[in-house]
C-alpha cells in the first residue's frame, strides 16, 4: 500500500511539473507581441551610407533618412509602434542585435555564411555591385584589376569589401574603419589609392567630392545583396518582415524610395 502512495505521488508531481511547463511555454511572448508592448521598434544602423541611410540637418535638427530607413519605417508603422534608431559602426551592428539593444538590422548588410552564425536574414530586398573610388587625378593610372596589386586601401570594418579585399589583395595595405566618411578622407588626402564600397553610395560620395571618381574596372562587379538582419529565433518577426518585403517589392515601392532619397541627396 506504501509503494501504491508513493507511485501515485510520483505520478501526481509529474503531471504537475508538465502542467507548468505547459503554462510557461503557452505564456512565452512573441517578439512581435514583445515589440507592441514596448510601442517601440529599436533599430540598428550605421548611418553613413547614403542613400540607404544617412544623416539629415534640417530645420536646425539631425535625423537619419534614407531608403532603408524608409522600409523600416513601414514596418513600424505595420506593427503599430515607434522607430528608436541607434547609429553604430558597422562592425557593432550584430553585437547590438544579439545582445538584445535592437530588433533589427538594416544598413545595406550583405547575408554571408559567416554573419548568419550569429543573426537570420531576412529576403533579399535590393542587389547591387561595387566599384572602386579612386582621386580623379589618378583615374588613368587604376584602371584594370592588375594596375591595384599594389595600391593602398581603405574600407570599413566587418563589411564584405573588407573580406574580398583582404582575400583578393593580402599583400596589400588594407586600411578598415569604422565609417565609410572617414576612408573618404583617408582617400582625399593621400593616405590610401582607392576605395571599394558599393556603387550607389559611391556615386552620392562621388557627387559631394569634385576631386573622386569611380574607377573604370569593369572586373570588380562584386555582387552585394542586402537584407535585414533579425535575431535567431525571431521567427514571427522575420516572416512579418519578409511578408513586408515581398509586398514592396511586388509593388516596386523599394524603387521608388531608392528613387526619392537619391534626389533628395541630389538637392542638399
Amino acid at each position: 500500500m506504501k509503494i501504491v502512495k508513493q507511485v501515485l505521488i510520483l505520478i501526481s508531481l509529474i503531471f504537475l511539473i508538465g502542467c507548468g511547463n505547459e503554462k510557461i511555454f503557452s505564456e512565452k511572448t512573441s517578439k512581435i507581441t514583445e515589440i507592441q508592448e514596448a510601442g517601440v521598434l529599436n533599430l540598428a544602423t550605421s548611418a553613413d551610407y547614403a542613400p540607404y541611410e544617412w544623416h539629415l540637418v534640417e530645420g536646425g535638427k539631425d535625423k537619419i533618412v534614407g531608403f532603408d530607413i524608409d522600409i523600416v519605417q513601414i514596418i513600424a508603422d505595420e506593427l503599430g509602434v515607434e522607430l528608436h534608431i541607434s547609429d553604430l559602426d558597422f562592425d557593432g551592428l550584430i553585437p547590438a542585435l544579439s545582445t538584445g539593444k535592437a530588433d533589427l538590422i538594416i544598413s545595406g548588410m550583405t547575408p554571408t555564411a559567416k554573419r548568419a552564425e550569429s543573426v537570420d536574414f531576412s529576403d533579399i530586398y535590393i542587389s547591387q555591385e561595387d566599384v572602386v573610388v579612386v582621386r580623379e587625378e589618378d583615374m588613368n593610372q587604376f584602371n584594370h584589376l592588375k594596375t591595384m596589386d599594389f595600391v593602398s586601401w581603405a574600407t570599413q570594418k566587418a563589411t564584405v569589401q573588407e573580406e574580398w579585399l583582404q582575400t583578393n589583395y593580402p599583400d596589400s595595405d588594407i586600411q578598415s574603419v569604422g565609417q565609410w566618411g572617414t576612408a573618404i578622407v583617408s582617400l582625399k588626402t593621400g593616405k590610401v589609392d582607392a576605395i571599394l564600397m558599393v556603387k550607389a553610395v559611391a556615386e552620392q560620395y562621388v557627387k559631394q567630392n569634385e576631386d573622386l571618381v569611380i574607377a573604370d574596372i569593369e572586373e570588380i562587379g562584386t555582387q552585394n545583396d542586402s537584407a535585414i538582419a533579425i535575431r535567431k529565433g525571431d521567427t514571427d518577426l522575420k516572416n512579418k518582415v519578409n511578408e513586408i518585403i515581398d509586398s514592396l517589392n511586388k509593388s516596386d515601392m523599394i524603387n521608388t524610395l531608392y528613387i526619392e532619397n537619391t534626389e533628395l541627396m541630389d538637392k542638399i
